[in-house]
């Protein structure tokens, strides 16, 4: 059931100076797996906003309209305190992280100005990814939550909860304004592969900054990322039903959770 009326919140909580420098159960690996993820964000989400506004003027629905505002108002949100959260890796010496996101920003910006369609497509694709992640963290908290410093909850489970709102957002865009599943199966496939590389490379690059590319790090990480119940392993089956040519981001139908986790984490809607 789609979220009508997508809530632009401001976040009350955020990591600072006090936060541990391992702050997923005081794990190295898995502090920078998701460390690693979170240094995406702030570039993807500019991204996604420019691909979804560059079509905006083409929509006449009106209720899609106000749910475009919605979703690039809390992509915006998004973009800053992610942009936060690497300040703070670049203050604790991750500085090879401005080099990467500076050649992220040059191909999203040429993506943006030379192939806006599959730019949208490439958006619709992260979004699913996205939408896949924020589901787990909305479902398993206790797996994805809990092991967190109580500083970096908040930011995790706000982004979660945004992101399972306005999940169908840019894919509603792209089907009105552009619709070839041919595109956006191709989408897929290049943030499929891209996506995965982009992350293993910063993760080596942070784990290598400490010193911790070591076989007995490597293989307790392997088996928390694809073990049973493993962070990657989980998604991986969502993933498939991107391809079907009816497919559409609220077939999976979380609004119960949703509800149920706004809720709880005090992220109510006014």
């Amino acid at each position: 059931m789609p979220i009508e009326d997508i809530q632009v919140r401001k976040l009350a909580v955020r990591p600072d100076s006090s936060t541990p420098k391992y702050w997923f159960a005081e794990d190295i690996f898995l502090t920078h797996f998701f460390n690693a993820i979170s240094s995406t964000f702030p570039e993807g989400e500019r991204f996604f906003i420019r691909s979804v506004r560059y079509y905006a003027d083409q929509i006449k629905d009106p209720q899609l309209i106000c749910q475009i505002a919605g979703f690039i108002g809390q992509e915006g949100q998004h973009s800053k305190e992610h942009d936060s959260h690497i300040q703070l890796l670049l203050d604790q010496g991750y500085t090879v992280l401005q080099s990467l996101n500076r050649n992220q920003r040059f191909i999203s910006d040429t993506f943006n100005r030379y192939m806006p369609k599959f730019a949208l497509a490439l958006t619709t694709a992260v979004e699913h990814v996205t939408a896949i992640f924020a589901h787990q963290i909305l479902a398993h908290p206790d797996h994805w939550i809990e092991p967190m410093h109580p500083s970096m909850r908040p930011l995790w489970r706000w982004h979660a909860i945004e992101e399972a709102e306005h999940k169908a957002v840019a894919f509603d865009v792209y089907q009105l304004a552009v619709g070839s599943n041919l595109l956006r199966r191709l989408a897929m496939m290049q943030v499929t592969c891209g996506f995965l590389v982009e992350v293993f490379i910063r993760h080596c690059l942070l784990l290598g900054k400490d010193r911790a590319l070591r076989p007995k790090v490597l293989w307790h990480g392997c088996k928390a990322l694809f073990g049973r119940n493993g962070y990657l392993r989980v998604l991986a089956p969502k993933l498939g039903v991107y391809y079907r040519s009816d497919f559409h981001p609220w077939q999976q139908d979380n609004t119960q959770t949703l509800t149920q986790r706004r809720q709880q984490w005090g992220f109510q809607t006014d």
